[in-house]
């Protein structure tokens, strides 16, 4: 049985949800401490003018834990998110499809980051086809066994995880080269179809 631990993230990268999809059992970590500049609060999303990070402001945590750490809607982040998203994907072609699985997270107030990044997982495992037990961790381990731990393996400034990039045609292509594992959101508007 292949068992994998995850931690949150919002809008994940592609290989975060290959990962996810490629396991009988998948953990989420609930007790670890906040890390900043982690794909736990952040996206990076391919634009018109290149690769952009959709970052999630947090409040100053008075607790470090992940499952603690409060949103901060002082200022509109929600909307500026979305316009982004459309402008860059709203000629994708299945973005009129898929827009309405994604647009009630803008819409929707959440107050813990953690709620936030498991109601977008949720949706994103139902999209792409993933049908594997999720589970929450109970407190936090350094090291797991018989577990493949990848909750530092997904980090924005090491975007080149797997050793195959699975490429498709990304929105801009004509003006860019293929960005690998940026967010996963990308894969959905331009491809329109779960992994084989």
């Amino acid at each position: 049985m292949i068992q994998k631990l995850f931690s949150t993230a919002y809008f994940p990268p592609v290989d975060y949800m290959q990962e996810m999809k490629n396991a009988d059992a998948v953990f989420i970590e609930m007790h670890e401490h906040y890390q900043k500049q982690t794909y736990r609060n952040r996206t990076t999303i391919l634009t018109g003018n290149g690769l952009y990070d959709l970052i999630i402001p947090i409040e100053k945590p008075s607790s470090n834990l992940i499952k603690e750490i409060r949103i901060d809607h002082s200022v509109p982040w929600q909307r500026n998110h979305w316009r982004t998203i459309e402008s860059a994907y709203s000629k994708g072609p299945y973005f009129l499809f898929l827009r309405d699985f994604f647009e009630p997270f803008f819409n929707k107030k959440y107050v813990f980051l953690f709620d936030f990044d498991m109601e977008i997982l949720l949706m994103l495992r139902q999209l792409f086809s993933i049908t594997n037990s999720i589970s929450f961790t109970s407190d936090f381990e350094k090291k797991v066994e018989k577990t493949a731990d990848f909750r530092d393996q997904f980090l924005p400034k090491n975007r080149i995880f797997r050793p195959k990039q699975m490429d498709y045609l990304q929105i801009f292509s004509d003006r860019y080269p293929f960005e690998p594992n940026i967010s996963c959101i990308d894969y959905l508007f331009t491809t329109g179809c779960v992994f084989l």
